[in-house]
Parts: C-alpha cells; structure tokens; sequence
C-alpha cells in the first residue's frame, strides 16, 4: 500500500521547487538529498522533477548500479539516454566538439581514453543546451552506489552548475562514504545544498497512513493501528507502508463495509522484524519457482539481472517473467524492467532482498552465492564478453546496444567476483577483479579500474588458496594502469612484489622484463631519473644479449627519456640513438603506438641541434598517429609542430590547430599546453590582451580539473604575463607557489618541470624592463647553469639571445662566442636572432668597423615586425655601445626606443632611454601622458597629466615607492599628487583612487 500524495515534506519540496525555479531564471545549483533507506528521497525528488516537467522543464533521470560495487559512469549515461529520447539531441552545433564525447559515454562510439573532464564538460554542455529554453533538471538517484568516475563528474557539474539553467537533484544515503563526502564538500563550498530527510513526526505518519488506507482523515485509521506505527516506524514511509501491507494481507486489518478500517487481529511485530516478516510472507505466498527466483535474485543485490536469476533458481525465462508479475502484484518487486534496463528488474526496496537473504541459512546463502558467480560466468562463456549486454534481450532496432561504463552487464563480473567472496572462494574472486578492472581500463573508468584492482589485491592478502598466477595478473593490471593515471608512488613498492611473484611462479625472463619496463616508465612520470635507468637495466638483464625486437623497441624508448634527462655526459647523443633504434624497430615489427613514443623522443634529441629535422620528425609523428587512429599521438605531434613555430618564426597557426584538436577529442591537460604554448606566443608578439586571453582559458582549466600539473602550467603562464609588463612582484609570487608546489623534489625540479628557458626569459625579461641590468645578467647567468643541465631544452631558448647582447655590450662576450655553435642555434629561434646579430654589430663597432657595424645592426632588424619587444631592446642596450664607440644611428634607434617604451607603459626604461638622448645632446622633451588622453570628466576636475600618470599606476596596484620608482619622482612628490587628486575628484581615500582608477583604465 503507498500513498498518491506526497506527505510531511512540504518545506523540503519547497526548496526544491525554488531550486528548480532559480535554474529556470539562470542560477542553476545542485541539492543532495541524504537519508536512509525508505526515508522517501526518491518519492521526494520525483515529486518535484514531475512539477519542473510540466512546467517546461527537460528531465533526464539516472540511477546508479547497486548490484556488485558499481557501474562505471552508468548513472550519467542513463540519464543521457533518458534526456534525449523522445525531444532529441540539440541542434545547431550546441554541443561543439563534446558531441562526441556524448556518443563515446553512451558506447556508441569507438573509446579514445578521453580524460573524465571531457565526459564532465560534455555532460555540463548537453545540460546547457536542453535548459537553454526553458531550463533542464539532472536527476541521479542512489550515488551512494556510484563509482568513482561518476562522483569525479559529478564534482565538477557541482563547481559548474551556477550561472547555467540546469540544476541537479541527487539522492544518496546518510552513511559515511565518497558520495557523503562529495555532497559535504561540495556544500562547504557552497556550489551545492544538502537537504537530509529525517522521520515523519506522529502527525505526519497518521496523515500517511490514512492516505495508503484511502482516506483524507486520520481519524479514519484506527488507534490500534497508529499506535503501532508511531512505535515500530521511526517515522519512515517504507516502513509504515510495508506495515499496513502486512496487517492487510494478513486480515489484521479489514476495511469496513461502510467507511473506515477495523483490527481484527494482533498488530504486534518487532522492527525490523516486523518488515521482515512483512515481506517474507508476501514471498511465501508465491509459488516455489517464484520464491527460489526472488531467493537467487536477492544475492544478486536490489537490481538483478532476470537471465542470471532464473539459471540460478534453475527456471527458464518464461517461467522467470511470469513469476516476477505475480512478486509485482505482491508489492515486492518493481512492475518490470525500464527501457533503459531490458533485463533487469529491482526489488521495491533494498530492505526487501535483505528480508530474503538474511532468512537464508549461511550455508544457502553461500551456494546460491556460488550457484550465482557460476551462471554470471556460463552466460559469458556462452553469449561472448559480458560488457556486451550479459543478461539483455535482443535489441530492439535502434536501442543501442551498451553504454559506456553504463551497461548492466559491465558489473557482472565484479558482481560474480563478491559473490565469490561471499562464498568462500576467495582467488576466484581475484581472478574476476582483475578481468574488471581490464574492462574499466579499456573504457577508460581508470578510477574505476584501480579501485576494482585494489579491492582484488586486497582480497589476496593472507588467503592461502589464491594462486601466485592470480596476484601476479592483479598487479600487473594494477602498476600498468596506476602508470596511466599518474599516481606512481606506489609502483616501486608493488613492482617489487610484482617480480618476488613473477619468480616464485616460474615467469619467463620476457614476463619479468615487462615490469621493470613498467617502473622505468613510472619512474620517467616521478622525474625520477636513475631509478629508471635501473629498472631499464634489469629488464635488459632479463631479456639477454638478443631480445625480441618488440621489447627492445619498447625499452629503448623509454631508456631515450630517462636517458636525455639524466647527468650523464653523452645523454644527448645516448639517448638520440636509443630513440633512433627504437623507431626503426618499431616501424619494422608494426608498432605503431610505440613508433609514436619513439618519434617523440627523437624530436626532443634534435631539436636542441637542428630545428629543421626535428620538423620532419614530428611531422612523421603526426603521419604515423593518423595512419593508425592513434588520436592522443597525433595530438601531442600537432603540439610539437606549433612549439616549433612559436621558436622559429613566433608563429601561432599550428598551435591553434593542435588546441583544436585536443579540445575535440576531450585531451584537456594537452589543451592547457597549448593554451600555455600560445601565451608564451603571444608575449613574445607583445600581443597582450592574446596573452591574458590564453591565460584566462589556462585558469578556466586549473579551477575546474583541480589537477596540480595545469594549475602550475597556470601559474607559470601568469608569470610570463607578469615579467612582460615588468611586474616583479607578481613573477615572484609565481615563482614561490612554483616552488611551494614542487617542495621535496629534486635539486633543479622546478627548473626542469616549467621549462628552464621560461623561467630564465621570465626573470631576466622582468628586470631589464625594470632598468635593473646587473640582476637581468645574473638571472640570466643562472637560468644559463640550470639549462646546461637538462639538454632537452638546450640552445632552443629564448633567453640565451638578450644574455649575450648585455655580456657582448659589457665586453663579456667575443667573437668566440659568435662564430660557435651557438650563433649558429641563436640564428634558428626568432626571439634570439636579432639579439645575435646586435652583438655582432657591437663587437665591429668596437673594432673599429663602424660602416660594417652600422649595416649588422640594420640587418638584425629584419623580420622583427612581429616582435617588437625585442626589437627594441636591441635599440636600448646596442645604442649605448654604438653612442660610446661612435657608431651607427644612436639617437634615432633610442628615440624610436623611447617611443615605444613610452606607449606600452614601460615608463623606467622609456625613462632611460631620455637620459641616454641627452647625454648624446639631443633635445628631448619632458614626457607626459598627453592632456588628450585625460578623461574629459577627470580633464573637467582639473587633473593634470602628471596626476592621471600616477592614478593610472594606482590602478595597476603599485605602492607609492613603486610609482615614484616608475615615473623617477620621490616618494613625497607621489603622495602631493595623490592628495590633489582626493580634492579634484572629492574621493575620501586611497581605495576610493583605486576603484576611480580601476573604471577608467580597465578597458585601456
């Protein structure tokens, strides 16, 4: 018996009515709806995502998997599935390029191993684009039975509801767990509100019952009745609903010919007894095909698959379906199986299988457990693999035919392996783990797939009839996808017991060799160097003098990383060779994936020596990841190629493709590289609104991932940005979260992880645009040791070109360093090129050669249109050589400096630049921000130019010391300017300025 109405909720149905009502006007949320068991969330939640549908509203509806452990990401397929049936998918390219992320969750297209906050932003698009009209609520019911993939996602649509027309309505028990978790982070973040349901109170629960009896009185129940309720209930539905079911069945309770009920027998039962006893008797009033059905199903879990039920309980399926009507009639079951469940049927209420399998005697239970992992296996070994739709009927045309992570027969085989747990068979268990968490790795659910492994390892520990053979398969599974996620920190603690299994079992060399070769690849992850090395040496050890070519190929790749990063002396020229060997043999035993990883490390080899050839490298990279399908490959080639660019010609086109095609696919960390890659572009353009536009999209990224390796990619971006305008002290805040963030790794990490001619350009930019060079040339000597020691960045810098112009200009530098190889790599990057040829210029200038000297400097020129800066920082720091040797067109390359300087706010060095102009006795006017560009409100104030100098630079958050250092006044002169500016604008205060300042130079 249950009641039409919703009782006793009424403030919790309006809140989330006003939820539904906010996202409608584009102030989308996410409620958690906690409680236990029967406590009526799902009756609450569907009460109210039926009002928003009749209200306009799209509704998508999932369910997350309770039988096994969970069902990767199925909740959020289902309700995918749900939302588009019927209206269908948006129109007019909404989606953008997460469409077919959408078709990849939904198993209807071939997976790529997209990262999860692609299927997050997919979801959080398709979301937008439903609600776009009249608003979209996500219903997704019993997380507490998610996995962990599904709550990452959720996590993030919790961070990124807000602003959208979508809002997500979530139902999950009260007890401890990640999903409890998930939902009280998420409210301390406020993204999100948790609404916990207690127990009706003795009014609403006689309310209830009167509504299930047919009545709106509850004077109309008798007392007897609710006397019992208010005792044994607790105040929950379920319960006061199975209980009137009992109490009518068994005649306890009998409705009267004219109005009302009667008690005509004893009411008394224990809680949960009483339940219990409830739904026992509604089972024993089946016929024994249908109580051994419902016995068999109840070890399966609320959700069973019919197929495996039925071979259990020894029935075929018509027999199967027949007795699942009369278990409906009985209130037992649901009345049948969904449209996104052919198949698959539940119990009303977890309560209800735990009344069944706790009647059971441990030693049934354990057989039908037993009886249950045997029929999950038969229908694999029988219908093919069991992700496949294990337990389906024929599809229907049209009806896809599984989903991603979301096909109930994806769990069954971590639903066989806790069966087998439950009876006694512990290493047939681990077995069934391991080929799930196979599965998971495939669908890309690696969160999954590592819970599903550790659950397996764990369940070997201390069990004596677990065979080696068995947790040597989990552990190899286990490093091999703990590699692909990144965590490897405990790869070389499992890596050892790894190979103490793989010898006590008798492996083959070749066996052993491969997880050493899965070390070295995690030690290449940590940065870990050495380590590495070791482990490349021990599987070599393994293989013998003559290994088979696909193993060579694989280690001999990674040997190249390990290697070009290692102290060795010969580590450019060792690694450029293993990485050749590694390319030819893959190519000639057909391995694509690692011909990719090959091509990779050969174009890092080169292109410290010759751009050019590093080109075609990583065009035959890109070849290669096409002619084999290989998107992630042909991705990061794409990326190399636009590095390339930006070194040799500041160019941004293939960078721009390669960020388009990674946001395509969903490879969100190598989005943020290009993102980061642009930036750098775009500085070196000075193109700086580009610039913050890259950085903007960079933090966009880092907040929603949360992932520490795109938000340092952030925070180094940030710093470019910071050391292009001369800001120290936002590069040095950058600079200690960097180091903050990589605290305990080795000496030089920070170096190595962010790219040491960044950093170097960085520092080094900064202080020459500060009129700082003594700090510039010992930033630069610095970040020149720390390069020597990582190779893979050497000569291709961006750095090397201004640190040899000040050293040549300080008469630190010579031909020697001119006529070198490192001319010669200079010439190659079109940042450092007209530094070279400045120096040059400066050397013949100092010879004497001042014809030749004036035609080098001119000639350097060329080709730095698009990078003005360091076009004139040659002008800055080669015209005072040439003023002091007597040389060229000094004062018309610091007057065209000056300009410059003077337009991009770069006020000390255009500042510099006046008093070299002097001192060559040439007449320079005083610089003030011309009267024009005053605000005609401030102009009408009466504020001079001077006074709008100073408060643009109390805009930009600059203390009195630094604006008197910016415009070469003191600091007392600063502050007369600002108290004028307090009178002529009639502001109170400094922050008054600031705000003042802010509205007029923001959009400048």
């Amino acid at each position: 018996m249950s009641s039409s109405a919703l009782v006793g909720r009424e403030t919790e149905r309006d809140l989330l009515t006003a939820a539904v009502a906010s996202a409608g006007e584009g102030r989308g949320s996410s409620v958690f709806v906690l409680g236990e068991p029967g406590i009526g969330k799902s009756r609450l939640v569907e009460e109210t995502a039926a009002a928003a549908m009749s209200s306009g509203f799209r509704v998508l509806r999932g369910r997350a998997a309770s039988a096994g452990r969970a069902v990767p990401l199925r909740p959020l397929a289902e309700a995918v599935f749900s939302g588009l049936r019927g209206a269908g998918a948006p129109e007019g390219g909404d989606l953008g390029p997460y469409e077919p992320l959408l078709s990849r969750l939904c198993g209807l297209a071939p997976q790529d191993g997209a990262p999860l906050v692609g299927y997050a932003e997919a979801v959080l698009r398709l979301l937008g684009a439903l609600g776009r009209s009249g608003g979209c609520v996500l219903v997704l019911e019993d997380l507490h039975d998610a996995d962990a993939d599904t709550l990452t996602i959720v996590d993030y649509l919790t961070d990124n509801l807000p602003g959208r027309r979508a809002v997500l309505l979530a139902t999950l028990r009260g007890g401890p767990g990640p999903a409890l978790d998930l939902a009280e982070a998420a409210a301390s973040r406020r993204t999100a509100r948790t609404l916990r349901l207690a127990g009706l109170g003795p009014a609403h629960t006689a309310e209830l019952a009167a509504r299930c009896l047919g009545h709106d009185d509850a004077g109309k129940v008798p007392e007897a009745v609710l006397d019992r309720l208010h005792a044994v209930s607790e105040g929950v539905p379920f319960v006061v609903e199975e209980l009137l079911t009992a109490m009518v069945d068994s005649g306890s309770l009998v409705r009267r010919r004219g109005d009302g009920w009667t008690v005509t027998g004893s009411l008394d039962a224990g809680v949960p007894a009483t339940v219990a006893a409830a739904v026992l008797q509604r089972v024993d009033h089946l016929e024994p095909p249908g109580v051994a059905l419902l016995e068999a199903a109840a070890v399966l879990g609320r959700r069973f698959p019919v197929d495996i039920a039925a071979r259990v309980a020894g029935i075929d399926r018509t027999t199967a379906l027949r007795q699942l009507r009369h278990a409906a009639h009985a209130h037992l079951v649901t009345d049948g199986a969904t449209a996104e469940e052919p198949g698959w049927h539940s119990f009303r209420h977890a309560l209800t299988a735990d009344a069944i399998t706790h009647r059971l005697l441990p030693a049934e239970r354990a057989a039908l457990c037993l009886a249950a992992a045997d029929a999950i296996e038969s229908a694999d070994a029988s219908t093919g693999p069991l992700p496949r739709g294990a337990g389906r009927p024929a599809r229907r045309a049209g009806e896809p035919d599984g989903l991603i992570g979301g096909d109930p027969g994806d769990d069954l085989y971590r639903l066989a392996a806790e069966l087998c747990v439950a009876g006694g068979q512990r290493a047939r268990a681990a077995v069934l783990l391991t080929r799930a968490g196979r599965q998971a790795v495939l669908r890309g659910a690696l969160l999954t797939a590592v819970e599903l492994l550790d659950r397996g390892l764990e369940l070997t520990a201390g069990a004596a009839d677990v065979p080696p053979e068995a947790v040597a398969g989990l552990l190899e599974e286990l490093l091999g996808t703990l590699v692909l996620t990144g965590d490897v920190r405990r790869v070389p603690e499992l890596g050892d017991r790894l190979d103490r299994v793989l010898t006590v079992v008798g492996a083959p060399p070749a066996r052993r060799a491969a997880g050493f070769l899965i070390r070295a690849r995690a030690a290449a992850t940590a940065q870990q160097w050495e380590a590495g090395l070791t482990s490349v040496r021990r599987a070599r050890q393994l293989l013998g003098a003559e290994p088979d070519p696909a193993s060579r190929a694989a280690l001999d790749s990674v040997a190249a990383h390990l290697v070009l990063n290692s102290q060795r002396p010969d580590r450019l020229e060792s690694a450029r060779a293993l990485a050749e060997g590694a390319v030819a043999t893959a190519e000639a035993v057909g391995l694509p994936e690692v011909s990719c990883k090959a091509l990779n490390m050969l174009g890092y080899c080169l292109r410290p020596l010759d751009l050019a050839e590093t080109e075609e490298v990583f065009e035959r990279l890109v070849a290669t990841a096409d002619a084999h399908a290989l998107p992630v490959w042909r991705i990061r080639g794409l990326l190399e190629l636009g590095v390339l660019d930006r070194i040799r010609i500041t160019g941004t086109d293939r960078l721009l493709a390669a960020r388009r095609a990674a946001e395509e696919t969903g490879a969100v960390l190598m989005t943020a590289w290009a993102d980061m890659h642009l930036a750098q572009a775009h500085v070196l353009r000075d193109e700086q609104d580009q610039a913050l536009e890259a950085a903007g999209r960079l933090r966009t990224t880092a907040r929603r991932l949360r992932l520490g390796e795109v938000q340092l990619i952030g925070v180094g971006v940030d710093a470019i940005i910071a050391a292009s305008r001369g800001e120290r002290e936002k590069l040095q805040a950058a600079l200690h979260a960097m180091e903050n963030a990589l605290a305990g790794r080795s000496a030089g990490a920070l170096w190595g992880y962010a790219d040491t001619s960044v950093w170097g350009w960085a520092q080094g930019i900064c202080s020459l645009l500060r009129e700082e060079p003594d700090r510039a040339l010992a930033e630069f000597t610095e970040a020149d040791r720390a390069m020597r020691a990582l190779p893979s960045t050497r000569g291709v810098t961006g750095f090397l070109g201004p640190y040899l112009l000040l050293r040549t200009v300080r008469g630190a530098a010579g031909w020697a360093e001119l006529d070198g190889a490192v001319a010669d790599r200079l010439s190659q990057v079109h940042w450092d090129r007209p530094f070279a040829g400045w120096s040059r210029a400066v050397l013949l200038g100092r010879e004497g050669r001042a014809g030749e000297a004036a035609k080098a400097a001119e000639e350097a020129l060329a080709g730095t249109d698009t990078i003005p800066l360091a076009r004139h920082l040659c002008l800055r720091l080669g015209a005072s050589a040439a003023l002091a040797d007597g040389w060229g067109h000094p004062v018309e390359w610091l007057s065209a400096a000056e300009q410059f300087f003077h337009d991009r706010g770069t006020t000390r060095v255009a500042a510099a630049c006046r008093a070299l102009l002097r001192e060559a006795g040439s007449p320079v006017s005083r610089r003030r921000q011309g009267h024009e560009t005053i605000p005609q409100e401030l102009r009408r104030a009466g504020v001079t130019a001077r006074e709008y100098e100073v408060l643009r630079l109390l805009g930009r958050g600059l203390g009195n010391q630094e604006i008197a250092e910016h415009l070469f006044l003191s600091p007392r002169t600063v502050e007369k300017h600002l108290a004028s500016l307090r009178n002529r604008t009639d502001r109170s205060g400094r922050a008054a300025l600031i705000a003042l300042a802010r509205r007029y130079t923001d959009g400048q």
